[in-house]
């Protein structure tokens, strides 16, 4: 295990970075979190430059002088430079809140110092800072500074840390920890559930199995329990129903990918034993869920199962969609370029909502029941832009590496199951989008930007004997 991290010190710092926010969800606030996920930015940006990855027969510094040019010439770098100035003005831009007119004796929404630029609510500009911050450090590391097998330890890593960030917050459920608990309740207040990030997770630990095995790291299979297990506890118990449906079907979609490439690049054994991993790891989350899920969690997560499945969604939830939606689309209307304002839709609520509405939506209710519409209520044309960027450009790498792999007649060597794991991924937060905003959580856009950059490497540019 020594060996494993001093060679892999790189992979490891890199997860520590994108998972670290799952430890400490229960218990900080989010711009405390922020905070630490800054730090972590720094001492993660220090090792991708300074301890990369070395090819056969690459001194050091020569490694050295590699990622930093690759560094400097990849084009997320650059629009990541783009995306982190726009967002610090919108976190300088503050000042959004509730506004008394004394003379008119009413209340209104004040505007942010800058009118015409992206603004926010005090506080609520900081997180996304942070985030595109540590974004792009994990974006270069996992493009320049990892090599194959680094990249599967990445995979490993960061999964098998999700999986003990979801035991530990599991057991402060157990004990009653107020920031567990609520979290574990998965309000709809909030509409945006941790559990998703573990399910990203979860698909990560299905897709380094085979890397396990092609590494010849078969004593860190106990790591890939934690991995599968731990994370598949941490989906169940802090996302509802519909959730820990939609990442179980990607999650077997994985493990097909992940199977298929074992077979054909090493022998059925392999694939058997991939499958063999994840049946010794299913008893955590059984275990978990039946010795330390609070009362009521089981039956409110199985109720489709005896109640058919319109027991997924609660009593009223579609009914109080169409109205939050509705006063999303005011608001987007209001605002279409730079919307009204990260943090704002609760105070659009409090001067949107009719009498009838007020019937329907939850008590202290803070975003719409669809992360598209709160996209476009607080972000605007331009916040979508800015989410897109880095998006397209992972994706179009994914593109332009395949084409040249197939020239190169390199395709075969492909790791397919990390590319699975992006685009089954990808699918499963687009399509969560249409009824929570988890997708726009920290943990979730640092996860999914570093997969899809891991996709991009997993075509080698090159035949190799």
């Amino acid at each position: 295990m020594q060996r494993f991290l001093s060679k892999y010190g790189v992979a490891a710092h890199l997860a520590l970075l994108a998972v670290s926010p799952l430890f400490l969800f229960p218990y900080l606030t989010a711009g405390s979190v922020a905070t630490v996920v800054l730090w972590l930015s720094l001492f993660a940006a220090i090792w991708i430059v300074m301890e990369p990855s070395r090819r056969s027969g690459e001194m050091l510094h020569d490694a050295r002088v590699r990622a930093a040019a690759g560094f400097i010439k990849d084009p997320i770098l650059w629009g990541m430079l783009v995306v982190i100035v726009a967002v610090a003005v919108r976190w300088a831009n503050s000042g959004i809140g509730l506004a008394y007119d004394a003379e008119r004796s009413v209340w209104s929404i004040s505007s942010p110092a800058a009118v015409f630029l992206p603004g926010c609510v005090d506080g609520a500009g900081y997180p996304p800072f942070a985030t595109c911050v540590a974004l792009t450090v994990l974006m270069l590391g996992c493009r320049h500074s990892l090599g194959k097998s680094a990249r599967v330890s990445f995979l490993l890593t960061s999964s098998s840390l999700a999986g003990l960030a979801a035991i530990a917050a599991i057991v402060a459920v157990f004990f009653g920890h107020e920031g567990a608990v609520l979290a574990a309740s998965c309000p709809t207040v909030t509409s945006s559930f941790a559990g998703a990030c573990f399910g990203l997770y979860f698909l990560a630990g299905v897709a380094s199995l085979s890397g396990l095995y092609e590494c010849g790291w078969g004593s860190l299979l106990p790591l890939a329990m934690l991995a599968v297990g731990g994370s598949a506890a941490g989906l169940y118990f802090f996302a509802p129903a519909p959730v820990v449906l939609a990442f179980l079907a990607a999650g077997i979609l994985t493990l097909a990918v992940t199977c298929a490439y074992s077979a054909l690049r090493h022998d059925p054994k392999t694939a058997f034993k991939c499958v063999a991993a994840i049946l010794i790891a299913a008893p955590i989350p059984v275990l978990c869920a039946l010795a330390l899920a609070p009362e009521g969690m089981n039956e409110s997560r199985l109720a489709f199962a005896t109640d058919g499945m319109d027991a997924l969604f609660a009593s009223g939830f579609h009914e109080a969609r169409a109205a939050l939606s509705r006063m999303a689309r005011g608001a987007f209307a209001t605002h279409p370029w730079i919307g009204s304002g990260l943090g704002s839709f609760p105070l659009d609520i409090r001067f949107n909502a009719t009498a009838a509405d007020w019937a329907i939506i939850a008590q202290g209710q803070d975003n719409p029941l669809s992360g598209w519409w709160l996209l476009a209520a607080e972000r605007g044309i331009f916040g979508a832009i800015l989410l897109a960027l880095p998006l397209v450009v992972l994706l179009s790498s994914i593109i332009r590496r395949l084409v040249v792999s197939l020239r190169a007649r390199a395709a075969s060597g492909a790791f397919l199951p990390s590319v699975g794991l992006a685009l089954f991924a990808l699918s499963v937060l687009v399509a969560e989008m249409f009824f929570d905003g988890s997708a726009l959580r920290p943990e979730c856009l640092m996860a999914i930007g570093s997969f899809l950059a891991l996709a991009a490497l997993a075509f080698p540019s090159r035949k190799q004997d």
